[in-house]
């Protein structure tokens, strides 16, 4: 019989794989309480307050804090992130000796039995510790199970022990320093080589690890842990248990700058209120560090950080009107004070929130002098959300996007959606372009952002210059946008007549 491919043939153009945006609400508490945690597992990430207290006992810090956290009905955990405890190495820590291992590349356990069932002389060469082991007689054929596999080679195998982690077959020196050490197997010049089939040969992916020997780590700077952590856990808002000295605290703002993330500390210094550049929260806000988050406090109680950054990562920008500000809002767990209104006036012209009462209410008052909070974390989403979605379009067009102007519509398009999803959720609002900084048509862009609250804008491809169009880049696009601020005043005119 004639086969229909024959005549036409259907071929699937596969679509290529998607980068999640960002996830704002990722938070993390940094804490020097040595346990759970160390310099060799540096983070740990949490959903609950019970595994807290597992970890680190419900007297410590940082039980206290997460407390705070997971006390308000609206928390980074149920806004779809979750809260990351990470480790800062505050004074020196002895490291233990550590054994070198072999780790191998998952494996589908179906196959590998299918496959060894038939292998009564496995055999292979493995160097443990600089001796070379020659392992043979190995025979497979009554396995069912990885579990099996492992029994086999542990009772053949001396200096190390194999196990499964992961779906992975990792074996181990029983030796720990520096000289602990398994090579990837090799072939004997006997027996059937079954180190390709276990997934620990030379061209498999597995990983050969040397052993460390114990020693001293020195204390690391609080940038060193945020940046560790960071390598580890994508969080966007945190905050030390430990309180950062004002070299510090400059250092973190820059940093927290630098990298588009939110950092929050507190201050209780009545120094702290003062217009003077010897006071580190005048000198932050002078240098425009916006993502430093600042909060007054004169008990120095440094969990309304926590307390605050737990308020603000909470937005579902897919949500329509779910932008928030964080004025007037309540901070579960956290006991208000009371301020002179001259305290008041102080800490908005330096950029201080505090958490204080309106009669018998406790609300946050928040300063805008060093930036709005929801501001810059807005501007943070939006900008990973953009960078995110035009990378999707690159990476799962099936063909290509060429330098025509239809394809570099693709692309405004694709801007175009993202910024309408923060339309929605009333972080852009359409309104009239005070500033005199426009591109394009004036006329336009004007309209367009009174109308819609953002106007786009692509470089003409005739405009291109030709250095750019070889080395395959887009147009140049623009975008403006009008956010759409908060109202957290109001003046209020009676006019009355008898």
């Amino acid at each position: 019989m004639a086969n229909v491919s024959n005549i036409v043939n259907v071929s699937v153009v596969p679509q290529g794989r998607s980068l999640s945006r960002g996830n704002m609400n990722i938070v993390a508490l940094f804490t020097s309480q040595l346990g759970a945690l160390s310099s060799s597992n540096r983070s740990k990430a949490y959903t609950d307050l019970s595994s807290i207290a597992d970890d680190f006992g419900t007297t410590s810090a940082v039980y206290q804090h997460a407390s705070v956290l997971f006390s308000g009905t609206k928390n980074p955990c149920n806004s779809g992130g979750y809260l990351v405890v990470a480790y800062w190495r505050s004074t020196t820590e002895t490291v233990s000796a550590k054994a070198g291992y072999l780790k191998g590349i998952q494996l589908s356990e179906s196959v590998i039995v299918n496959t060894l069932q038939s292998v009564s002389d496995g055999a292979f060469k493995v160097t443990v510790d600089g001796t070379l082991k020659t392992i043979t007689a190995l025979d497979f054929r009554t396995i069912d199970s990885l579990d099996d596999v492992i029994k086999i080679i542990n009772t053949s195998l001396t200096g190390a022990v194999a196990s499964i982690n992961d779906q992975r077959i990792i074996i181990t020196s029983v030796t720990t320093g520096a000289t602990s050490a398994v090579s990837l197997l090799t072939a004997n010049t006997s027996g059937t080589f079954i180190g390709n089939v276990l997934g620990l040969a030379t061209g498999t992916g597995a990983v050969a690890v040397v052993g460390t020997a114990s020693g001293t780590l020195t204390a690391e700077s609080k940038i060193d842990s945020v940046t560790e952590a960071l390598k580890e856990e994508p969080f966007k808002g945190f905050t030390f248990l430990d309180n950062p000295t004002d070299v510090e605290s400059k250092a973190l703002a820059v940093f927290a700058q630098a990298n588009d993330i939110l950092s929050y500390d507190v201050f209780d210094s009545a120094s702290n209120l003062e217009k003077d550049i010897t006071n580190v929260v005048w000198d932050i806000k002078l240098s425009g560090l916006e993502n430093y988050r600042m909060i007054y406090r004169k008990d120095g109680d440094r969990k309304v950080a926590t307390a605050e950054m737990t308020r603000l990562h909470t937005v579902n920008f897919n949500n329509e009107n779910s932008a928030i500000t964080l004025n007037l809002k309540e901070l579960k767990g956290i006991v208000s004070e009371d301020y002179s209104q001259d305290e008041i006036n102080k800490a908005k012209k330096v950029g201080l929130d505090l958490y204080t009462n309106f009669g018998d209410l406790p609300k946050l008052l928040t300063s805008g002098a060093n930036g709005w909070a929801d501001n810059v974390y807005n501007i943070i989403a939006i900008k990973n959300y953009i960078q995110t979605d035009v990378f999707n379009l690159l990476g799962t067009t099936g063909t290509k996007l060429a330098q025509i102007k239809r394809d570099v519509n693709k692309i405004v398009d694709t801007i175009e959606k993202t910024l309408i999803l923060f339309r929605k959720a009333n972080v852009i609002g359409a309104g009239t372009w005070n500033s005199a900084d426009d591109f394009s048509d004036p006329l336009l862009f004007r309209r367009s952002i009174l109308a819609n609250g953002y106007f786009i804008y692509a470089q003409p491809l005739s405009e291109q210059v030709q250095s750019d169009r070889v080395a395959r880049k887009s147009p140049a696009i623009q975008v403006a946008l009008k956010l759409a601020g908060a109202i957290h005043s109001v003046d209020i005119t009676l006019s009355i007549e008898e």
